[in-house]
């Protein structure tokens, strides 16, 4: 029997939500994480090194992932989790919310789509519910809730004046190992990724 990726994805996320507590299928996730994939496929494809060192991936995972196809990434894809993490100094991203900012100003930079895509999901999801939030960004409750705080445009702005290094959540071993694997036996490889990712996700107070 032949495996389909799409319909198999979903049933992945929802055992892992029922094994380890891990928020609901989300679309919106799963297309943003997906991005997120496919950027770092093209970026190992033009820069190997670099990728393999900001990421910490044996080169020859780095060559797996230029190779990957659309099916692929979407299994390393998640719609409960964001597989990448935040690098950066979360109290830089709070203090900025809290700042002062221009209420009318309209962004003008083009380049700063995935950041804003980034912190507008978080907002969106933050004002649902902050601890959720925290767990599929894997920060703490401190940043969702002034993201939740901060308005659409102030979050455009810190998309476009704060640097955003991302780190791979779960162990880099894992991406080659779900990139080799037949789709119909990948689900507990799945479900390892979600369990190491959430090992410290979710994080409290600053």
């Amino acid at each position: 029997m032949t495996c389909n990726s799409s319909s198999l994805i979903p049933k992945m996320i929802d055992h892992a939500q029922k094994s380890f507590g891990v928020a609901r299928f989300n679309e919106n996730v799963f297309e943003f994480d997906l991005c997120l994939w496919t950027l770092l496929k093209s970026l190992s494809s033009l820069y190997p090194k670099e990728v393999s060192e900001q990421f910490s991936l044996p080169l020859d995972t780095v060559t797996a992932l230029a190779s990957a196809s659309e099916s692929q990434l979407k299994l390393l894809s998640s719609g409960a989790i964001i597989s990448f993490k935040l690098s950066g100094c979360e109290k830089d991203y709070i203090e900025y919310l809290e700042g002062h900012y221009d209420h009318v100003s309209l962004i003008n930079n083009q380049d700063a789509g995935l950041s804003s895509a980034y912190w507008l999901l978080m907002g969106r999801i933050a004002h649902d519910n902050t601890d959720i939030a925290a767990q599929i960004f894997d920060v703490t409750t401190s940043l969702t809730k002034s993201v939740a705080a901060a308005t659409d445009n102030q979050l455009r702005s810190l998309a476009c004046d704060k640097d955003m290094p991302f780190v791979i959540r779960f162990s880099p071993e894992l991406v080659k190992e779900i990139l080799e694997s037949d789709e119909c036996h990948v689900t507990h490889l799945i479900l390892k990724k979600h369990q190491q990712s959430l090992s410290t996700g979710g994080r409290y107070e600053l």
